[in-house]
């Protein structure tokens, strides 16, 4: 299956077809303002990650469209609508910054916002999760691709003038090409890392409004001190309340690791080969971060998984470790190896009904095997791995009950999750999982509390809705998708 450099380099792209096709994105929710402003546009200067030569850098003209509010009051959050990022992708800088040969582009951006009042202090807002659908390059090889997504709600904390502008720009796309050989059907490189900053410091100012003061009388207070990037541990007071705040903002992931991470994919949940397939892989890290609900069902309760509150945890992965295609190009498959980093989540719940039981629960996983399948314009993502839960830091009706460190699941759970979304941009992955007995569950003088967790939640019909956000390259930071709903 591997008889020639040909074969092996269209099945290296065709595979992660499956990563170039986007998804398309609900609109984004109504603005505060009347009307449109223009759009905006600025110079910025691009370049591939890990790029230090100058003469890699390129000048793309980037634009800013949205439906700014024209007026605010301090206190009311006010939301952004219908944003959208488009960088003007000439031939020249499509040659310099991607692939050869590319003929489409598809991924996310992600941009750093700068929020002022009265032009004094600075609010950073990280505006992750902007998606294109796939765009072809036009006839001189440029491209102009429509990056698109719902922003969060701004908050001015006082009254004044309020001004928006544009920080860095960070784009991960997916790279289509022209296989081969003929008959192939499309070729996709491996995700490529654009990192760009405005050319002109600061950066283009998207809009401003007037924020005027609450309708209620509030108590005199003492004005902000909105210096930049103040010392608030120099005189050993406080801090003082941002004057602009980003509602729900999500903590930070840490940065991916640049070389892939080792394993093995799980031979048992991988597809088998249709007639006449080409195996091959691709290789390169990336990383994703998994967010969402695990649901207890004798419980009836949810418990969160990987916080997008708090510091959320990573998937790290081998891209296309394995891929598989036909020649015709009506099928493409993408598997990767993935290494889950995720923290630790606390729950509650009632022993018996009634007895409050409070538990810090830490996964156990071992390596994820991730197929992305692209076949008759369908596209579907499963997610499959072995864990054990292992529970500690127990309280039984506020009280401190010391388990052990070995109170855990007697067996590893099976555990699959699936979806139909583009593998680079994200989606929903749902699925069921049961939950084994629980073991070595004893106190220090001996008691064995295994029965009681296994009768309180050992069982079938536990349900998992997991939101996975946007791939981003090694030495970036994945962005952190929204919890998904219950």
């Amino acid at each position: 299956m591997r008889a020639s450099a040909d074969s092996r380099a269209a099945a290296k792209g065709v595979a992660l077809g499956v990563l170039v096709l986007a998804a398309s994105l609900s609109p984004a929710s109504a603005s505060a303002g009347k009307g449109r402003p223009p759009a905006v546009a600025a110079d910025y200067s691009c370049a591939a990650a890990g790029a230090e030569a100058e003469d890699g850098r390129q000048r793309v003209r980037v634009v800013f469209d949205g439906r700014f509010p024209d007026r605010g009051r301090a206190g009311t959050a006010v939301r952004v609508g219908e944003f959208t990022v488009r960088p003007e992708l000439t031939g020249e800088a499509v040659r310099a910054l991607l692939p050869a040969g590319a003929t489409a582009v598809s991924g996310t951006a992600r941009l750093a916002a700068d929020l002022a009042l009265d032009g004094r202090g600075r609010t950073r807002a990280d505006w992750s999760g902007l998606v294109t659908a796939r765009t072809p390059l036009g006839a001189e090889g440029g491209a102009a691709p429509s990056f698109t997504g719902a922003l969060p709600e701004l908050t001015a904390t006082r009254a004044g003038h309020l001004t928006l502008t544009a920080g860095e720009l960070a784009l991960t796309l997916a790279v289509e090409a022209p296989g081969p050989e003929a008959g192939a059907g499309p070729l996709a490189a491996a995700p490529v890392e654009l990192r760009c900053a405005p050319l002109r410091t600061p950066g283009p100012r998207l809009a401003s409004w007037e924020v005027t003061a609450p309708a209620t009388t509030a108590p005199p207070r003492a004005p902000v001190d909105a210096s930049p990037d103040p010392d608030p541990t120099a005189s050993g007071a406080p801090a003082a309340e941002p004057p602009v705040r980003a509602a729900r903002a999500p903590g930070k992931a840490p940065d991916c690791p640049v070389e892939p991470p080792e394993g093995e994919l799980d031979p048992a949940r991988l597809p088998k080969p249709p007639p006449g397939a080409i195996e091959g892989g691709i290789g390169g890290s990336l990383c994703t971060v998994p967010v969402g609900y695990a649901t207890v069902r004798k419980q009836h309760a949810a418990m969160i998984v990987n916080d997008p509150r708090r510091a959320p945890g990573l998937m790290h992965l081998s891209l296309g470790k394995r891929t598989v295609s036909t020649p015709d190009g009506s099928y493409t498959e993408s598997d990767s190896l993935g290494i889950l980093h995720l923290p630790d989540a606390d729950s509650t719940f009632l022993t018996f009904g009634f007895q409050p039981v409070s538990a810090r629960v830490t996964f156990e996983p071992d390596p994820v095997t991730i197929v992305n399948i692209l076949r008759g314009g369908r596209q579907t993502t499963t997610v499959g791995y072995w864990q054990h839960l292992r529970i500690h830091r127990v309280r039984l009706g506020g009280v401190p009950l010391d388990v052990g460190p070995r109170c855990r699941t007697a067996r590893k759970i099976d555990t699959s999750l699936s979806g139909e979304y583009p593998f680079l941009t994200g989606g929903l992955l749902t699925g069921s999982i049961t939950i084994p007995p629980f073991t070595g569950c004893r106190t220090p003088s001996g008691e064995d509390l295994s029965r009681l967790f296994t009768a309180a939640i050992s069982g079938p019909g536990n349900t998992l809705r997991i939101q996975q956000g946007g791939l981003t390259g090694g030495g970036a930071s994945p962005p952190v998708p929204p919890l998904p709903s219950r």
